[in-house]
């Protein structure tokens, strides 16, 4: 019985071990957490290994740097970050973490910053991480997280308790639940990622962007790609103040929100939010037109007065819905165009056609007591009376309030008729065209590009315009930005009176050339049967670039490239066994040279 208590004491010691760094000041690595915590944390560059939890305490700092690969050995393992951290990925070279198993309801912990005193210092950049319960949590806590990527994690951006962190240029795949999800009292900034068939739980509707619902919670939600496919419960972008004290006033803005089982969903009571310039279109996977398919459904009670402007909204199986229950009574107030305040933000141009199920259009669906103000849009049809047909409102039963949609916007009669408008980005400039089908009156049009804060326009060139022609024309324009980044454009369309149209907007990943050579760490690794090597070519001349394989004696085992290439980015697979290679398990080295650059790394085959 002695023994068999002693090892069970042994087995929970093991459970609950963990490692503190004394909170001293000190900065910490992998390698001095290796040499200080008593086997929470193995290993050696690039490959390390956490097997419980592993706290980072106030004025202390980890950086984990580019290249490494971090094991963790159990579903409880993690960092705990009351200090702070940096990920110091590089776009060639990123930090993957991962567990033992490929677990998609969470094989380790991730990220779990606990800072009372938020530490926006702390960083994690160009990672990767891979079946993770939270990989990045955040209580009371603002780090950036930018340019990474998670996969099948189940909730991988987790954002509570008055945190405001900056989550920009991610991508996230696959979640079990939500991609991302921001609760009590936080409001991160949320742009540039892309969201791909998260919900993969499927069970439920959930959002790939879910926010809400104790106390205000209003983050800036921006520029953002959102797309699903595979799961048919799947939502855009939620808000939810459903419960007594909660509120939002989010910004949603400059997003496209397709394929999803709907676009954008607001519900509950003490909402102002300002939903504007979003493209939402075919949510429509959930073939059931009764729980699911409007492009922006708001629900709740009359304090949920959202501002709704300047959206293209087409293809979903409803365009906006307005109700509070299935019966009809006084529900949200939303201003989807009011001409007759003085505010300028709701003055409507929204785009709303082609919502329909069943062979009707359902642009507008007022299901509330109240009246609805809903002027200045643009509803594909040009006639009060073919309007009418497209809303829900007093003329469909007299329960309901009105839908004012007079005047409309008549867009049958246009100066520039656009037939594509494309931005294409390498590591040189970001090229721009388009397209005229007709043109009457076009003096030109001005190339103008959102500022780096997001605020402004920039005019970059005017091009001149055909005036008045009826065939094709085509037009293009090369901007060499000064810095890598994500880019929005636009076209400004100027008639000769002066009067002007927007055209829709372009975005584009701008990389720039690489400055200097580089050789990243091969992934997988260890490798069977097959792995990826990326490697830069630096500078602006090209270079003689050779690649070979060695085994640890220094004798060289295959050249996998020799040859001369342009400055840039670039990756090679490597199969031994295709390659015509008989190798055992082991250590090899991998070996670039560029020019007179010589750079060397340790891969390992593991059959």
């Amino acid at each position: 019985m002695k023994r068999i208590l002693f090892f069970f004491l042994i087995g929970v010691a093991f459970v609950n071990a963990q490692y503190s760094t004394p909170g001293t000041g000190v900065v910490w690595n992998m390698d001095s957490l290796v040499a200080n915590s008593g086997g929470v944390v193995t290993g050696a560059f690039p490959n390390y290994s956490v097997t419980a939890v592993c706290s980072v305490k106030v004025s202390d700092r980890l950086i984990i740097p580019q290249g490494s690969v971090v094991t963790f050995t159990a579903t409880s393992a993690g960092f705990e970050i009351f200090g702070a951290v940096e990920v110091n990925g590089t776009a060639n070279d990123s930090v993957y973490f991962k567990g033992t198993t490929d677990d998609p309801l969470g094989a380790y912990q991730g990220f779990y910053f606990k800072n009372t005193n938020p530490d926006t210092s702390s960083v994690i950049k160009y990672a990767s991480f891979v079946f993770g319960y939270y990989p990045v949590r955040c209580s009371n806590s603002s780090p950036r997280v930018y340019d990474s990527r998670f996969y099948k994690c189940r909730r991988p951006v987790y954002v509570q308790t008055t945190s405001h962190p900056v989550i920009q240029r991610n991508y996230i795949e696959e979640a079990y639940e939500y991609g991302i999800y921001v609760t009590t009292g936080s409001s991160p900034v949320i742009e540039y990622n892309e969201l791909y068939n998260n919900n993969a739980q499927n069970t439920s509707p959930k959002n790939q962007i879910s926010v809400g619902t104790q106390n205000d919670n209003s983050p800036r939600i921006r520029y953002n790609k959102i797309h699903g496919g595979s799961y048919n419960r799947t939502g855009g972008i939620g808000i939810s103040a459903i419960l007594s004290g909660s509120s939002s006033s989010s910004e949603i803005a400059f997003n496209e929100i397709y394929n999803n089982s709907f676009g954008i969903t607001m519900g509950g009571g003490s909402i102002t939010c300002y939903v504007h310039d979003n493209l939402i279109y075919n949510n429509n996977i959930n073939p059931d037109p009764l729980t699911t398919g409007s492009g922006i459904s708001i629900t709740g009670a009359p304090s949920n007065t959202p501002i709704v402007s300047r959206n293209t909204i087409y293809g979903n199986l409803w365009g906006i819905t307005v109700y509070k229950s299935s019966n009809i009574e006084p529900g949200p107030q939303p201003s989807i165009g009011n001409l007759t305040n003085v505010d300028t933000t709701d003055d409507g141009y929204n785009k709303i056609y082609g919502n329909h199920q069943s062979g009707v259009v359902y642009d507008l669906f007022n299901n509330c007591t109240n009246d609805i103000w809903a002027q200045n849009n643009d509803w594909g049809v040009y006639d009060s009376s073919a309007i009418e047909l497209h809303i829900t409102h007093k003329v469909d039963d007299p329960l309901r309030g009105w839908v004012f949609f007079n005047p409309f916007i008549d867009s049958s009669i246009i100066p520039v008729e656009f037939t594509s408008f494309r931005a294409t980005a390498n590591e040189k400039e970001v090229v721009l065209d388009w397209e005229t089908a007709t043109e009457l009156n076009n003096a030109g049009f001005k190339v103008e590009r959102l500022s780096k804060d997001l605020k402004n326009w920039d005019e970059l060139a005017f091009i001149n315009g055909k005036g008045t022609s009826t065939t094709p024309t085509s037009y293009s324009f090369t901007d060499k930005p000064a810095a890598p980044g994500s880019y929005t454009y636009r076209l400004r369309q100027i008639d000769y009176d002066g009067t002007h149209h927007f055209s829709n907007y372009v975005y584009a990943e701008f990389t720039g050339l690489p400055e200097v050579h580089g050789l990243s760490q091969n992934f997988p690794n260890p490798f069977n049967p097959e792995t990826v090597i990326r490697y830069t070519v630096g500078g602006n001349e090209p270079a003689g670039v050779a690649l070979r394989i060695y085994d640890m004696t220094g004798a060289e085992i295959a050249t996998l490239l020799e040859e001369t290439q342009q400055p840039g980015n670039y990756e090679v697979k490597f199969n031994p066994v295709s390659a015509g290679l008989s190798l055992s398990s082991g250590v090899y080295l991998y070996e670039i040279t560029i020019n007179t650059t010589t750079i060397t790394k340790k891969l390992v085959i593991n059959k």
